[in-house]
């Protein structure tokens, strides 16, 4: 029998994990770029791609960009790249107090083991909105399709490829009521998943909200509180009689209510919030392998208070909040998590710097495990101390970021982790070398070094840089333009000043490209672009006992070459 992490299962668990992505960026020229240099244009315009490559299919898509307006209506159309790969499609329009909207999404991505999955949504809105009311109403549908990695024990560890067939429908509509200082709102929606491959099981999600809001001079406040329920109904398929039931009937009830409250005092701005969620499961319990199983619950309270007072080009706040968990059947019931932090902003011109100080502890009910038996980390009692200082510097043609953070951890006795210090690193910036020339660069460093029980110590190194460079030249009808954008991202593990390998993943990204304008409606643009890219995919290494799968790393060159033709209406 193969478990499942469902729906109804994620949200009775509960874990605290971080973990960092190093990976080569996918919109550098996005992430990196000038925002300021490039002007918006909202001439109306259709046109159609189409690219050809060696690594991946042809692709073909629409775009478009068309505005009307004229008497309080107005109508739009965008599309990018419709029909393709990471490409959309949306037409609304405004119709005095109605609004409708028609949208087309699809997303292609690989996951964290290189399989790809493609997914396409449907969705469809309207609202109706005057100074009193405003009602809406959406519907969407989103199909997921491809691969992924999954494994079996018996008869031999072996992994192998699954198939990736999900339907998502969701369907939501809320209306609120607003004044001048005031507002109240209800809001539902329902979820249902279905796996159509027969291999996740069906679940589905329903809430009902309300939410309110008041603004009396310098104070504001608003609350909300939420009610509803996750269900998984469905058959038991095995190939034993190791589990006692053929259907699994499960439920969790979920309850979340919030209000946060500022206001602004003799130049003092102050603010104060409470959150409480719960997660009750009444799936029910029953014997297993002379074992009762039980379901389990789990609750978290939130609250702090915070204060920021400007004098000047400086800006001092600080704040207190608090973090409690409940978890029934858990080797530690409850956590209670205390933090409080001070943070100074400075701004002169063009710079601007911050240093923010944060101290926290954790403590919580006593373990039920024995005293051979370490305590898990995320549960354990910690001390956390960190520093984070920031330094930021722009100006029309150039500007830097720089940030940096301190973190210290130290771990009860009893745990199997003792200390942990880390330390990163990060700097951007851009330089506008010419009206056609940018450049634009990033790094980055982090170091994690932990000291574990028995003395053993544990250092993990990521680094990573990149940087890209664009150039236009421009004459009446013709431009040409180059890119070239170079990316690299890495980690290193040693334990106990022992090697235990790295991992690195580098790109290069080179386009040539011309923009010819037939006349003045009708433009053409043609591109070549190369790219390389190189992953040591640990993926892809074998291990005794256990069938690898070919072919999950991305190791790759590609060409690239693409039309597109633009016609403006």
């Amino acid at each position: 029998m193969n478990a499942k992490l469902t729906l109804v299962a994620l949200a009775v668990l509960s874990a605290n994990a971080t973990a960092a992505n190093f990976a080569v960026p996918q919109n550098i020229d996005n992430d990196y770029a000038c925002k300021r240099c490039v002007a918006p244009e909202h001439t109306n315009t259709v046109g159609l791609m189409t690219e050809q490559r060696t690594h991946l299919d042809s692709q073909y898509g629409a775009n478009a960009h068309i505005r009307s307006e004229s008497r309080g209506e107005n109508y739009r159309i965008d599309a990018k790249n419709a029909g393709a790969d990471n490409g959309h499609l949306k037409a609304a329009a405004n119709l005095g107090d109605f609004a409708l909207e028609l949208a087309y999404v699809n997303r292609w991505n690989l996951d964290d083991n290189d399989i790809g999955a493609e997914r396409q949504q449907l969705s469809a809105a309207a609202k109706y909105q005057t100074q009193l009311v405003t009602a809406f109403v959406k519907a969407s549908s989103e199909d997921k399709q491809g691969q992924r990695i999954s494994s079996v024990v018996d008869p031999k560890p072996t992994n192998f490829l699954e198939t990736i067939d999900h339907t998502t429908q969701v369907m939501n509509a809320g209306v609120q009521l607003h004044g001048d200082f005031w507002n109240v709102g209800l809001a539902a929606v329902n979820s249902d998943f279905t796996d159509n491959a027969g291999i996740d099981a069906d679940n589905s999600a329903q809430q009902a909200s309300v939410k309110a809001g008041l603004n009396y001079g310098k104070t504001r406040l608003s609350v909300s509180a939420a009610s509803g329920k996750m269900i998984q109904d469905g058959p038991i398929e095995q190939e034993n009689s190791l589990v006692p039931i053929s259907n699994f009937d499960g439920e969790v009830e979920t309850l979340d209510y919030s209000a946060r409250i500022s206001s602004r005092v003799a130049g003092v701005k102050l603010a104060g919030f409470y959150s409480y969620s719960d997660r009750d499961n009444v799936s029910g319990s029953y014997e297993f392998f002379e074992a009762i199983n039980t379901p389990i619950d789990s609750s978290k309270t939130r609250y702090g208070v915070d204060a920021s007072y400007r004098l000047g080009s400086t800006k001092f706040s600080a704040g207190f909040e608090q973090n409690d968990r409940v978890r029934s059947d858990s080797d530690r019931e409850e956590t209670q998590e205390s933090e409080i932090f001070g943070r100074v902003d400075y701004r002169y011109q063009q710079l601007s710097t911050h240093v923010k100080f944060t101290s926290s502890e954790r403590t919580g009910s006593e373990y039920r495990i024995g005293d051979d038996i370490f305590q898990k980390y995320y549960l354990a009692d910690r001390d956390r101390v960190s520093t984070q200082l920031g330094l930021g510097y722009s100006q029309n043609n150039y500007g830097a970021n720089l940030k940096v953070v301190l973190a210290s951890d130290e771990y009860s006795n009893s745990s199997a982790l003792q200390e942990s210090d880390e330390m990163s690193v990060n700097l951007d910036g851009y330089y506008l070398i010419s009206k056609q020339m940018t450049l634009n660069a990033y790094a980055g460093t982090q170091t994690i070094d932990s000291l574990e029980i028995h003395n053993t110590t544990v250092s993990d190194e990521f680094t990573y840089f990149g940087f890209g460079l664009n150039k236009y030249q421009i004459n009446e009808d013709m431009a040409l333009g180059t890119s070239y954008t170079f990316s690299f991202s890495g980690s290193d593990t040693a334990v106990d000043s022992t090697e235990m390998g790295d991992y690195y993943q580098y790109q290069h990204l080179a386009e040539i490209h011309m923009d010819y304008r037939i006349n003045a409606r009708i433009s053409t643009r043609f591109a070549y672009s190369y790219e390389r890219n190189y992953d040591t995919n640990y993926a892809n290494q074998p291990i005794e006992a256990i069938n690898s799968i070919e072919d999950l790393n991305q190791n790759y060159t590609d060409h690239k070459i693409g039309a597109f033709f633009t016609i403006k209406l």
